[in-house]
């Protein structure tokens, strides 16, 4: 059983249809399909079920994804430390993280890595908390980096810390260089605010409920980019983890501020890998120096208004 075979199996799994996968392997659909019927013929069962909206795995699938997923480790491990030992440093790293931290953190990261090691490849998946997670535990990423969802008894947590809520506005905003914001204050301004399903939204609709204010945004997105862009261009305010934003900040980009109410409040970030898993040597480094450019303490409000300046 070739890993070939295995990756283009494990990766029609995870996306659902062939042209999915075709998409993301960059390989053509004829060589994907091959290589399933190539398996399916040497184990003599069917492997995926075909159905209008794409495939699903039968339970012989399911079966051989999880022990595709410990067999293509193995291999991962194995090259990494062949490539060790010939003093070389190649491979690939595979993250899963949450819209807020694909902005700056974890690219900052993987730029200074490559500047030392160019035979390092990586892939950043954007997912939400919960299958960020749920990717880690499976094998599909080596880390994981999200807002706290709960622990997962798949995954092992390598670092966490919390971040504080804050309001984050234009630079030539009226409330730029104000503390604290009283949240009341809002209302006189364009809100834009995440969906109803994250957890910043949840923070801040809790907090608006405590205080008896209904504030609907002029915006509800999930794109932390289109967010940037839409309140750098106008007098919008938006409540994000201080985390999240803190490259733009401390760049002069934006001005952010606390606000009252939502100063006190903050939001768990986690780093994990699968539990039990021996890392990759090239994994381990990279997870190593990345936890290391990490906040150790709570990075509050207070903290991010006086980077502003």
């Amino acid at each position: 059983m070739q890993t070939t075979s295995l990756r283009y199996f494990l990766t029609v799994a995870r996306c659902g249809s062939i042209a999915a996968a075709s998409a993301r392997l960059n390989v053509a659909a004829s060589a994907i399909s091959r290589q399933i019927a190539n398996l399916e013929n040497e184990l003599g069962c069917v492997l995926f079920e075909r159905r209008p909206r794409g495939m699903v795995t039968s339970p012989a699938g399911d079966l051989l994804v999880d022990h595709a997923n410990r067999i293509l480790m193995r291999a991962d491990l194995a090259v990494s430390e062949i490539s060790q030992l010939q003093g070389t440093a190649r491979g690939l790293i595979r993250i899963a993280t949450s819209e807020g931290f694909a902005l700056d953190v974890l690219p900052d990261a993987i730029a200074a890595f490559h500047a030392r090691f160019p035979g390092i490849r990586f892939e950043l998946a954007v997912m939400p908390p919960l299958k960020v997670t749920q990717s880690v535990a499976s094998g599909e990423a080596d880390i994981g980096m999200t807002f706290t969802m709960g622990r997962d008894p798949g995954v092992t947590v390598v670092h966490e810390t919390t971040v504080a809520m804050v309001g984050l506005c234009a630079k030539a905003h009226p409330l730029a260089g104000t503390t604290p914001v009283a949240l009341r204050t809002l209302q006189d301004y364009p809100v834009v605010l995440m969906p109803e399903d994250t957890t910043s939204r949840q923070v801040f609709d809790a907090a608006c409920r405590d205080e008896g204010l209904t504030i609907e945004p002029v915006m509800t997105t999930n794109a932390l980019s289109s967010i940037l862009s839409f309140v750098k261009l106008t007098k919008a305010i938006v409540p994000l983890a201080s985390l999240s934003i803190l490259g733009p900040v401390l760049r002069g980009e934006f001005s952010a501020f606390p606000l009252e109410g939502l100063a006190r409040t903050s939001r768990g970030v986690q780093v994990n890998v699968m539990r039990d898993r021996r890392l990759p040597h090239a994994v381990q480094i990279f997870l190593d120096e990345f936890i290391a450019t990490l906040p150790a303490s709570p990075l509050s409000a207070a903290d991010l208004h006086a980077a502003c300046g």
